[in-house]
């Protein structure tokens, strides 16, 4: 089995189809197709500091074509944080399945950098409280059926901090009981319209209406709105009578207050 790690400090291989890497490493890479773990020890967790799915260095991995030196997924680094910070454990699988092809015909691999954590870092921490925020956005034109709702998926973070924001779906998870406050911005172009609700746990609990038909030119609209929520509960935008929303320019954000 083709399966190459490389790292920084120590290694301890299973005969399994998986790996543990210990909590001591800093960085490692698993080959396409294969599977790993990263575990840290009992009372710490896992932060990412990168994951690059593609291929950079010809060096790792070497077998197939390993000619391409650019070769990086624009979703690696985000699912993998998603997936594993915060843990003491996560498993990770090299796949074009997970993260797509950035390549075709070049042999890939998954890169990771990490550290195990006993605490949040300070930045983020406000006088010993964890800061919960986010700012999603999203990174394509998207466009509607006006009269079908549909949840909008803001795919690409400026940040995340307490992960409580998934940009695979979309949905906020409140990670405790509290006051929180969110706002979504929408642009749309002409003689086109976005009109939306917030929701919480599928339930309506705002409005908003960007409708330009009619207007030659852009608009751009913005809706706030504080929510008191249990732990658990989740938060999204759905579109209520919408045809179209602009790239980068339309967002979603929250914060515990």
């Amino acid at each position: 089995m083709l399966f190459v790690l490389y790292w920084c400090l120590s290694i301890l291989i299973l005969g399994s189809p998986f790996h543990w890497i210990n909590a001591s490493d800093q960085a490692f890479a698993v080959c396409a197709d294969q599977k790993g773990f990263i575990r840290c020890e009992k009372g710490t967790k896992i932060k990412i500091i990168s994951a690059v799915y593609g291929r950079t260095d010809d060096k790792v991995c070497p077998y197939g074509n390993t000619n391409s030196r650019t070769c990086r997924s624009l979703a690696s680094d985000i699912k993998v944080k998603w997936s594993c910070n915060g843990y003491r454990t996560c498993h990770l699988h090299a796949s074009n399945h997970i993260f797509g092809d950035p390549c075709q015909n070049v042999s890939k691999y998954l890169e990771v950098k990490y550290r195990c954590i006993i605490k949040e870092d300070q930045d983020t921490r406000v006088k010993g409280k964890q800061i919960i925020a986010f700012n999603a956005y999203v990174a394509k034109d998207m466009t509607f059926h006006r009269n079908t709702p549909v949840n909008i998926v803001y795919d690409t973070l400026y940040f995340n901090y307490g992960n409580a924001y998934n940009p695979h779906n979309g949905f906020f998870t409140a990670p405790s009981d509290g006051l929180y406050v969110f706002t979504w911005s929408s642009l749309v172009v002409a003689n086109t319209i976005f009109d939306a609700a917030i929701l919480v746990n599928g339930r309506t609990k705002g409005l908003g209406n960007c409708n330009n038909e009619g207007n030659p030119a852009h608009e751009n609209c913005s809706n706030t709105l504080p929510l008191v929520l249990k732990t658990g509960d989740k938060v999204n935008i759905r579109t209520t009578n919408a045809n179209f929303l602009r790239k980068y320019w339309s967002s979603f954000k929250g914060w515990r207050v």
